[in-house]
């Protein structure tokens, strides 16, 4: 009588399909746990964000008056023509010294990027200390996840300044100081000027390097902006006036510019980037 052989285990090949399937199914899973688990990143720094610019606008109503931004620093846009008298115009948030001293416009705006997020910090720090002041934003602010509140020094303060998941500051964008077209003669009203940077915005404002690398504030609203998980702000260059087309319509590859794309991981409080 002839007696079948049962088999006791695996041939190789079965081993090895079922190796394969399953790191197939491992790195599935990986990559989806990794897109579920940046989304929730993005989702609790786009929330905190929100709660910033709600505590931000709840300061500006009991003021009457939304935070002014702008240095009495040299030719600078954001001081009005004429002034001589440098404390004729005060600002609420000063624009950091080493972000205006450049020979030209282009010459900082080639090392804008790099500046930017060293004086990100700077901005916020002098923007959360004043909303720390104020009792209504305080409460407002006190919503956001405390380990997102990062604690920056200031004056011998601690001040709880915002950060994002990635733990990288929030940039605050302010507009600018309202264009000027009633001066005495147009000696002191604003002139749109490329050599100078100077720009109108649809709002009625001088655009600051921050709205020219991250996009024109709409309505004359303060936005926050974060890095993303990248933790590189990237630069639009928004460099056009109000009533022309962006991106240009003349350079093709203007969008495919390395610093555009790392602007497009950005997460903004409200929505910016309208083109």
């Amino acid at each position: 009588m002839m007696h079948r052989r049962h088999r006791l285990g695996f041939t190789l090949i079965e081993l090895t399909v079922t190796i394969v399937i399953i790191l197939i199914l491992a790195t599935i899973s990986l990559s989806i746990g990794s897109r579920v688990l940046r989304k929730g990143e993005t989702d609790e720094t786009f929330s905190a964000m929100k709660i910033g610019a709600a505590a931000l606008h709840e300061f500006s109503q009991s003021r009457g008056r939304p935070l002014s931004y702008g240095t009495t620093q040299g030719d600078w846009p954001y001081l009005l023509a004429g002034m001589s008298d440098e404390s004729t115009w005060n600002w609420d948030i000063i624009i950091p010294s080493d972000m205006v001293t450049a020979d030209d416009v282009d010459s900082l705006l080639a090392a804008r990027e790099k500046t930017l997020h060293e004086n990100v910090k700077d901005i916020g720090r002098q923007v959360w200390q004043r909303l720390q002041g104020h009792e209504a934003s305080r409460r407002t602010l006190s919503k956001i996840d405390e380990d997102l509140l990062l604690s920056e020094a200031q004056g011998g303060q601690t001040i709880p300044c915002l950060h994002d998941s990635w733990g990288n500051p929030i940039l605050i964008v302010l507009p600018g100081r309202k264009w000027r077209t009633d001066g005495a003669s147009e000696l002191y009203n604003d002139k749109e000027d490329l050599s100078s940077g100077s720009w109108r915005d649809s709002d009625g404002t001088v655009r600051t390097f921050e709205e020219r690398l991250q996009g024109p504030a709409i309505n004359g609203r303060i936005y926050l902006v974060s890095a993303g998980p990248d933790g590189l702000f990237g630069n639009l260059d928004y460099a056009v006036s109000a009533s022309e087309s962006f991106p240009p319509e003349s350079d093709e590859q203007f969008v495919n510019r390395p610093e555009y794309q790392r602007t497009l991981d950005n997460i903004y409080s409200y929505e910016v980037r309208t083109w």
